[in-house]
């Protein structure tokens, strides 16, 4: 996590460092940060082995999060009116707890509490069309990508113990949003994304049983573009 973080620190001190040399070649660099909340997870899931018939029941809510980020793009007005494409690279966490019961032949009934960070590490191209209306520009638009995701905390009661669950893999976005000037050639903005990652199959801690942990989240975001 301490690597993630460092990398997007990385980008928004790159990004602040650009500013003033890309906004003449028509390219712009924005930072942003948020609220993110995660859909809630439950499942039911159950699998049948040669050794054991087992289930896995897991239900957890998620807190409100964060999501912070940084982005380079560049216009192409001289294509498309309004048309703009750029790499976006994000993160998002949120917490989430609730609680865990499993069934297996061999030991019956198992339950306990859990608590655990939900977390997304995203790459992804972008595209956004703005309207311009005197000092504003509304936009909309998405993205494509990757993400790696991460489940990592610790079933609290009942078999305690910690757990790390991750995957990687495609992720999309749709958002919009609005920009209006704050002086020349910075603009501060508003917008929602609805984020879709990788999901995570994850297991109790003695069952051979495996659900996925969904991957939907809404990030409602402010951000600062220099050069745009």
């Amino acid at each position: 996590m301490k690597t993630k973080i460092a990398l997007l620190a990385s980008t928004a001190i790159a990004a602040f460092a650009l500013a003033a040399p890309v906004q003449a070649a028509g390219w712009y660099v924005s930072v942003l940060g948020g609220g993110n909340w995660n859909d809630d997870h439950s499942f039911f899931a159950a699998t049948d082995t040669t050794v054991s018939a087992d289930t896995l029941t897991w239900s957890s809510d998620n807190d409100t999060g964060f999501v912070v980020g940084g982005a380079v793009g560049m216009s192409f007005s001289q294509v498309a009116s309004g048309l703009r494409a750029e790499v976006e690279v994000a993160y998002r966490q949120s917490n989430a707890d609730g609680a865990w019961t499993t069934f297996t032949s061999i030991g019956g009934v198992s339950s306990g509490l859990l608590d655990y960070d939900f977390s997304n590490f995203s790459v992804l191209a972008n595209a956004w069309y703005d309207f311009d209306i005197g000092g504003f520009k509304p936009y909309l638009g998405g993205g494509l990508g990757w993400a790696h995701a991460e489940a990592d905390g610790d079933f609290t009661t009942g078999i305690p113990g910690p757990f790390e669950f991750e995957d990687d893999g495609f992720a999309w976005q749709l958002g919009a949003g609005i920009n209006f000037d704050i002086s020349p050639n910075v603009k501060l903005g508003v917008g929602y994304r609805y984020f879709d990652g990788p999901d995570i199959a994850v297991s109790g801690p003695v069952s051979f049983a495996t659900g996925d942990l969904d991957n939907e989240n809404h990030s409602v975001l402010v951000n600062v573009t220099f050069g745009m």
